[in-house]
């Protein structure tokens, strides 16, 4: 028997892990011929859409040099495989790092579909997908549902098609969105998720037809280095605009974007708030620190600074603070998550590291445990 000590609040199923016939088998049939597929190249397999290539595949024959980052660290893999999207292969791993439950963010944000209606298909195919993968072990894959953010009405429909399947939580894409944050457009969604008890997540990255900077004279590493931060803006969004004030039960997750800056960023609000004439038209009665502390989840995988910081009970911390794995990306703590762990909360107390590593996800996603 596994004995499990942790919940990964951000796993990840990237493009190249999907499997191949996702879109062909549940796009309706005047989609699929510009809808997403696997083709062969001289180079390798790929994802193509629009009569474009896009990111590579593990469903052909590039399998090999994406099973390598499984392989190097010693763990047996079958050819053909893909695990982050086989239920087998992501239970397994999860054990070996006594990993109960994964809240799973897909890379679906990230595809440049051009056509609208395509782009709407591509996202209502692979959340049927999702909700297929959640009940396969429900209190332990949480797969999540990915927004259009481009359309808000669409991001409705969504929402309430799959409300009623059960879904823990919706990934809310900031970067490509129609009308930012604050914007009134959004507050049916939110009224939707405060009512229902779904957690909203939002994750680092950056607009879909956006490529990463190139390794060119520190580009790609100062993207690297600064993408924690690019969710700042979107947390204060919703703190000002009042969207906590208006539904208190709202539960918001932003995931991977570290914990070491996070109390200057609650200071700094504060700060606005004391000395700045409040909003004429959506005013807080709270502290956006207070809004923070109950509504807001930050996740982090290894992190020393913002682990010292938690000692010190910096702004509470301790309260906004949820780990993650990272899984499969190799800057994650995965396989072995308990040296990095142990290290980070060496001096912390026993009932806020069972807090940050269980049970802020688990109250999050509603997860009953083992």
């Amino acid at each position: 028997m596994t004995t499990y000590d942790y919940i990964s609040a951000d796993n990840h199923l990237d493009t190249h892990w999907i499997p191949a016939d996702l879109w062909q088998a549940r796009l309706p049939a005047k989609f699929r011929e510009d809808g997403p597929k696997v083709q062969e190249t001289d180079d390798g397999s790929y994802w193509f859409w629009e009569g474009r290539r896009n990111d590579g595949s593990a469903a052909g024959s590039s399998n090999a040099k994406y099973l390598e980052q499984f392989r190097s660290q010693g763990v047996e893999i079958e050819d053909g495989a893909l695990p982050p999207s086989d239920p087998k292969y992501m239970l397994e791993h999860m054990d070996m790092s006594r990993i109960y439950s994964s809240v799973i963010f897909s890379a679906v944000r990230k595809w440049d579909v051009r056509d609208p209606e395509l782009c709407k298909a591509v996202y209502r195919a692979f959340n049927d997908y999702a909700v297929e993968m959640n009940k396969v072990s429900p209190d332990r894959i949480i797969m999540l549902p990915a927004l259009p953010t481009q359309y808000p009405e669409e991001c409705i429909a969504e929402f309430d098609r799959l409300a009623k399947e059960g879904v823990r939580g919706f990934e809310f894409p900031p970067f490509d969105v129609a009308k930012p944050a604050f914007d009134e457009c959004w507050d049916p969604l939110w009224a939707r998720a405060n009512e229902a008890g779904i957690t909203m997540c939002t994750h680092i990255g950056g607009p879909a037809a956006s490529a990463l900077p190139p390794q060119q004279r520190g580009a790609h590493l100062a993207f690297l280095s600064t993408a924690p931060f690019n969710l700042s803006n979107i947390c204060a969004e919703l703190i000002f605009s009042g969207v906590f004030e208006r539904h208190p039960d709202l539960d918001f997750l932003f995931a991977e974007c570290r914990i070491g800056w996070v109390p200057f960023l609650i200071q700094w609000m504060d700060r606005q708030t004391v000395e700045r004439k409040p909003d004429p038209i959506t005013p807080i009665k709270m502290l956006p620190s207070e809004y923070a502390k109950r509504n807001c989840r930050f996740s982090f995988e290894e992190d020393y600074m913002g682990t010292e910081l938690m000692k010190l009970d910096w702004n509470e911390l301790g309260k906004m603070a949820i780990w993650g794995s990272d899984y499969p990306h190799t800057q994650g703590t995965w396989p072995d998550v308990s040296g990095p762990i142990d290290k980070m909360f060496e001096g912390i107390d026993a009932e806020t590291k069972r807090n940050v590593l269980w049970n802020h996800a688990a109250d999050m996603f509603d997860i009953k445990g083992p």
